[in-house]
């Protein structure tokens, strides 16, 4: 999937449980994150890449819609009924400056993909625990902070940004 998004240059990047396990360890998870900027003039080339023999994409109109309103779409690979979680890239300060921190990293001998940095996806795990109160979001930052360097004041920015406070004080408890 990656190796077609970047043969059209269609900007992405790996955020959610698989980014955060190249951070820390490995843990079951039922889904793909990706973070993609879709232009509206690459929508058309988007679903030559994705052909319905290969992969689950919403129709035409769906897509576009989903694309014009930076919303939130699925692709299922057929063959192993993967599911990856597209997320289109907001017109956003904390997006911009995800896009621009990304970074490419092994996730594989020989594999290589754009990556979220550890700060950005300690943020949105942050949000996504205020928003579901699910405890497996602060484990995942716990196992994180273990083994990776973080820049704390990068960090903290969003963390006021976002009014994070009082969920990153239960990660440091």
């Amino acid at each position: 999937m990656v190796r077609r998004l970047e043969s059209e240059n269609i900007e992405y990047f790996l955020i959610g449980s698989l980014a955060a396990m190249f951070y820390s360890r490995s843990r079951f998870t039922n889904d793909i994150d990706l973070v993609v900027q879709i232009k509206s003039l690459q929508i058309q080339s988007f679903e030559k890449l994705f052909p319905i023999e290969d992969y689950y994409c919403p129709p035409h109109e769906v897509l576009r819609d989903e694309v014009l309103s930076m919303g939130i779409f699925n692709l299922i690979h057929q063959a192993s009924g993967v599911k990856i979680d597209i997320i289109l890239l907001k017109d956003t300060p904390f997006y911009a400056s995800e896009l621009a921190r990304r970074k490419k990293a092994e996730l594989l001998p020989g594999f290589h993909a754009y990556i979220a940095s550890p700060e950005d996806i300690i943020v949105k795990k942050l949000d996504f625990y205020r928003e579901s109160g699910s405890e497996k979001y602060l484990l995942d930052i716990r196992e994180m902070l273990v083994d990776t360097k973080i820049d704390n004041n990068y960090l903290n920015l969003w963390i006021s940004h976002f009014g994070l406070q009082a969920q990153w004080a239960k990660v440091l408890e």
